[in-house]
């Protein structure tokens, strides 16, 4: 056992898990790699007016909309997780800053919950996405307690 992991409980490597996943998506720059780790029969909501379920449908909607940019930069500002032994959420800030293939540039302040599930194989599965971007004005992305 390499010394990162050594005592931390099957809680945290969990929540550890599921964290890298979303950073993973973050970054992902097609519909494969956006969705190599949806259950599949997986429900997304989209900022766009969009919803599907299952991976074929979801592949086909992100590779569309990657296709129009000619840069995308994803920064996780705030994280929160909440996980038992077979369920996890993940619920982040993200700043996106898009540049069209037209030049045009957008940056948006986005809320996303991704639900997990334990397998039966240990593997955690994204089963619900839901994206949003606030209505009503700019968002500073502060989380007020």
């Amino acid at each position: 056992m390499n010394t990162q992991t050594q005592g931390k409980s099957t809680l945290d490597k969990d929540r550890e898990t599921l964290i890298s996943i979303v950073k993973e998506m973050a970054v992902s720059t097609s519909g494969e790699q956006s969705t190599k780790h949806w259950a599949k029969d997986a429900l997304w909501f989209d900022i766009p007016p969009f919803a599907s379920r299952g991976v074929p449908p979801a592949i086909k909607m992100f590779d569309t909309v990657f296709s129009s940019f000619k840069s995308c930069n994803v920064s996780i500002l705030e994280t929160d997780t909440f996980i038992s032994d077979t369920m996890g959420f993940v619920c982040t800030i993200q700043k996106t800053e898009i540049v069209f293939k037209n030049e045009i540039a957008k940056t948006a302040m986005v809320r996303q919950t991704d639900c997990f599930i334990k397998d039966d194989n240990n593997e955690w599965l994204l089963v619900h996405q839901h994206a949003s971007v606030p209505s009503g004005g700019e968002w500073d992305g502060e989380i007020i307690v």
